[in-house]
């Protein structure tokens, strides 16, 4: 490993720890995300209205488009996710509110069998 993919893992995995392991960061584009970049879709997230805040992934699918998944865990039987894009244009990102898709998602829970009252 060289000094230069050293210092770009090290900037991608302090984000990791600021805001959780479970964030993750792919897409074809991925190594081209800055920590300024990921700094900024975090605050950007954190004050959208009416998404989740808890980021949980960012796919770099284009040098300024990102594809962001918000949520978890909102039950005991489900999770729901926001899904949309940012753009970033003249160095700042910015969140295409026509783009956010809510899904919810059912969690089986394993039982035991059946529960006999006597």
């Amino acid at each position: 490993m060289n000094a230069m993919s050293s210092r770009l893992l090290v900037a991608l995995a302090l984000p990791l720890v600021a805001y959780g392991a479970s964030l993750q960061i792919s897409g074809p584009y991925a190594n081209r995300l800055s920590q300024s970049d990921i700094q900024q879709i975090t605050a950007l997230v954190s004050k959208e209205p009416g998404i989740d805040h808890r980021l949980k992934r960012i796919e770099a699918v284009r040098p300024d488009k990102v594809h962001i998944q918000t949520g978890g865990r909102t039950a005991v039987d489900a999770a729901t996710y926001n899904d949309f894009n940012a753009y970033k244009r003249a160095g700042r990102w910015a969140i295409d509110t026509a783009s956010i898709e809510i899904s919810i998602e059912k969690i089986v829970l394993p039982n035991n069998g059946p529960i006999l009252i006597r």
